[in-house]
C-alpha cells in the first residue's frame, strides 16, 4: 500500500524530471519526499534548483559501470571467515573510527570532483584505512589519482570503473601516496550550494598515468604500497563481520533521482528514476529511531549529506548495497 502511495505522490515530480534535462530534480520533488508517510529520511530544499548540470553529467559522476556485479564475481573470490570470526557476537552498533582511533584516514572525506572516479576514490580511501587496520601503517593516504590513471584494467578512469579491479590492482601493482600523486582536480559542490564552485560545469578527462611524483613528494615517496589480499564480501552479516575484523571497505549501490537530495536520516529509495551505480566506503552500522542502517562515507566532500556521510537502510539490500563489497588486507 505504501508503495502505491509513494508512486502516486512522485508521479508529477517524475514527469518533470523526465522532461527537464537541466533542472531534473525539482523543489516539488523535495517537498513530496518529505511528506511521504513513514519516510525515514529528509530531503533538502535549502539550496533550491540543482546546480550540477544535466542528467548525463550526473550519471557520469556516479562512476560504477553497469556490469559491476558480474565483474566483482569474476575477479574476486568471496571472503572466508574463520570459526572464531563467525562465533564473535555482533553488536547493535559499530563505528570503525571509534574501533580504530589511531587510524586517522577513517574519518577523512574525499572529493571526486567533476570526474566519475568514485570507484577509485572510494577504493583508495578504504585501502588507506586497511593499511592501518590490517598492517598497522597509520597516516598512509593512498593515491586515487594513481589508481584511476594507471589501472587500465579497472575501467575508464573518469568515465567509470570497477571496484573489484581496483582492489586486485592494489595487490598486483600497488599505489603511491597522495603526497606523491595528489588528486588532480579541485573540489566542487555536489548537489548543494556550498563553499566550492558547483559540480557539473566541467567534465575532466582522465589524466595520463605517471610513474613519478608531481606533488610535494620526494624520490623516496614514489614507493608503491601493496595489498596482500583482495576478495569480495556479500550479505548483511558478512558486511558486519568484515567491518568488525578489518575495518572500512568499498561497496557499490544503485542511485536513483532522489538520492542527491539526501540531507539526513536513513535513506530508502523513493524514486523509480534510476541514474547509475556509485561506489562508496562503508564504515559502520547502527539503528536510528528503530530503523537499522549502514553508515557510509561518500566522496562528495563534507558539505553534502551528514558532513559527507549518509545512512542507508540495513538488512534489506536497499539499492543493492549489500551485494557487491570489495575488500582486502594490506601488505606490511
Amino acid at each position: 500500500m505504501r508503495a502505491v502511495v509513494v508512486a502516486a505522490l512522485l508521479i508529477g515530480a517524475a514527469s518533470a524530471i523526465e522532461t527537464s534535462e537541466k533542472a531534473f530534480i525539482s523543489a516539488d520533488m523535495v517537498n513530496t519526499i518529505n511528506k511521504i508517510p513513514g519516510n525515514t529520511w529528509t530531503a533538502t530544499a535549502e539550496n533550491g534548483p540543482r546546480v550540477d548540470g544535466s542528467r548525463a553529467s550526473i550519471r557520469r559522476l556516479l562512476g560504477v559501470k553497469a556490469d559491476n556485479q558480474a565483474v566483482n564475481a569474476q575477479m574476486l573470490k568471496p571472503r572466508t571467515f574463520t570459526a572464531a570470526e563467525l562465533g564473535a557476537p555482533i553488536p547493535d552498533s559499530f563505528d570503525s573510527a571509534t574501533n580504530w582511533p589511531n587510524c586517522p584516514t577513517i574519518t577523512q572525506i574525499r572529493d571526486q570532483s567533476d570526474c566519475g572516479s568514485c570507484w577509485a576514490v572510494g577504493g583508495a580511501s578504504a585501502m588507506s584505512d586497511r593499511s592501518c587496520t590490517t598492517a598497522n601503517i597509520a597516516n598512509l593516504t593512498l593515491s586515487a589519482a594513481d589508481l584511476m590513471s594507471c589501472c587500465w584494467s579497472c575501467g575508464s578512469g573518469c568515465n567509470g570503473g570497477y571496484p573489484a579491479a581496483a582492489w586486485s590492482y592494489w595487490v598486483s601493482t600497488g599505489l603511491m601516496t597522495t603526497g606523491c600523486q595528489p588528486y588532480p582536480f579541485p573540489k566542487c559542490s555536489h548537489h548543494v550550494v556550498g563553499q566550492y564552485p558547483p559540480c557539473g560545469k566541467t567534465e575532466y578527462p582522465t589524466p595520463a598515468c605517471q610513474a613519478n611524483c608531481y606533488g610535494n613528494g620526494t624520490a623516496a615517496t614514489t614507493t608503491k604500497h601493496f595489498g596482500a589480499t583482495s576478495y569480495s564480501v556479500s550479505g548483511a552479516e558478512a558486511y558486519q563481520r568484515e567491518l568488525m575484523t578489518r575495518g572500512p571497505f568499498e561497496v557499490a549501490f544503485d542511485v536513483y533521482a532522489d538520492f542527491p537530495l539526501y540531507k539526513s536520516g536513513v535513506y530508502t529509495r523513493q524514486s523509480s528514476d534510476y541514474l547509475g551505480g556509485h561506489a562508496v566506503r562503508i564504515v559502520g552500522w547502527g539503528t536510528l529511531n528503530g530503523t537499522p542502517y549502514w553508515k557510509i562515507a561518500n566522496s562528495w566532500n563534507d558539505s553534502w549529506g551528514m558532513d559527507g556521510y549518509f545512512l542507508i537502510l540495513r538488512g534489506s539490500n536497499e539499492c543493492n548495497i549489500e551485494t557487491s563489497g570489495a575488500a582486502g588486507t594490506a601488505k606490511n
